[in-house]
C-alpha cells in the first residue's frame, strides 16, 4: 500500500508491506519525507499513526473524527532545505480490535501532527474466527450474510440451512472474541416458537442467546491449526438446544 501527498514545501510518501492486516498483526511500512523548500522545516509532532473512524466522519473531513491508538514520530525537531528523513514504523493493532466493514474502519493517517492525510486500511477477522464459520458452512450448512464490527467482538450473520430439524432457526448472529487465552463464542438465535397459549394459535419469534468459553487446547492444535473435533462437538451441543426435536 503506498500513498503520497504535497503540502508545500512538504512531500510525504509512506509504503506498507501489506494491503491486508489480521486482527492484532504489526502493520509496518515506511514514510519518507522531503523538504523541497528554502527554509527548515519544523518538524515537532510529524510522524505516522494508526487510528479508528466512521467512515462516513472521515468523508465529511468531521473534525477529530479519527481516534488515534498508536503512533510512531519522527525524532528530528526539524527538516533543512532540500533534505530528506525516513521514518521505519511498526503500528500494533489490538488483539480484539474492530475489523473493517461498511460503516467504520481503521486508518493510517500521517503528516504534521499524525494526522494531515491518511490511507484506509483493511482489517480482516482473525483466522481462526474465518475457520470455524467455515465448519458451520461445512457440516452443518450455515451460510455467511454479512461480517461486521461489534462492542464485544467481531459478529457473523449466518442463515440456518432449510433442513427439517432446524426450520424453526430464523437467523444466527455468532459473535468471537479472544480473552486472553481463551475464545468466547456468542450465540444468538432468533427462533421460531408455537403458541399455543390463546384462542388462536401463533407463531413468536424468540432470541436464544448460549455462551460458550473455550480454552486454548480446547480450539488449537498449535499455530494455524484448529482442533476440529473439539469445535464440532460444542457446535452439535449448542444446535442441539435449539433445533426441533424428533418425536419418534
Amino acid at each position: 500500500m503506498k500513498g503520497t501527498f504535497f503540502n508545500q514545501p512538504l512531500e510525504w510518501n509512506i509504503q506498507t508491506d501489506k494491503e491486508s492486516w489480521g486482527q492484532g498483526e504489526c502493520i509496518k511500512g515506511t514514510l519518507r519525507l522531503k523538504n523541497h523548500g528554502q527554509d527548515p522545516v519544523d518538524l515537532t509532532g510529524a510522524g505516522v499513526a494508526i487510528a479508528f473512524a466512521d467512515i462516513k466522519k472521515v468523508h465529511a473531513r468531521t473534525q477529530g473524527a479519527m481516534k488515534t491508538e498508536a503512533s510512531a514520530t519522527f525524532t528530528e525537531k526539524e527538516l533543512a532545505p532540500h533534505a530528506e528523513l525516513e521514518l521505519t514504523f511498526e503500528l500494533k493493532l489490538p488483539e480484539n480490535c474492530a475489523v473493517t466493514d461498511k460503516k467504520s474502519s481503521y486508518y493510517l493517517s500521517y503528516g504534521k501532527s499524525h494526522n494531515e492525510n491518511h490511507l484506509m486500511l483493511k482489517i480482516e477477522p482473525n483466522p481462526l474466527f474465518t475457520k470455524i464459520i467455515g465448519l458451520l458452512d461445512t457440516f452443518y450448512r450455515f451460510k455467511l450474510k454479512e461480517c461486521k464490527s461489534a462492542k464485544s467482538g467481531v459478529e457473523y450473520k449466518l442463515v440456518p440451512p432449510t433442513s427439517r430439524d432446524m426450520a424453526n432457526l430464523d437467523s444466527l448472529n455468532l459473535t468471537f472474541a479472544l480473552q486472553e487465552n481463551s475464545l468466547l463464542m456468542n450465540y444468538e438465535f432468533q427462533v421460531r416458537k408455537l403458541d399455543t397459549s390463546g384462542v388462536t394459535n401463533k407463531i413468536n419469534k424468540e432470541s436464544v442467546k448460549i455462551i460458550k468459553t473455550l480454552t486454548a487446547r480446547e480450539f488449537s492444535l498449535g499455530r494455524d491449526m484448529i482442533n476440529q473435533d473439539y469445535l464440532l462437538k460444542s457446535i452439535e451441543g449448542v444446535i442441539g438446544e435449539v433445533k426441533l426435536k424428533s418425536v419418534f
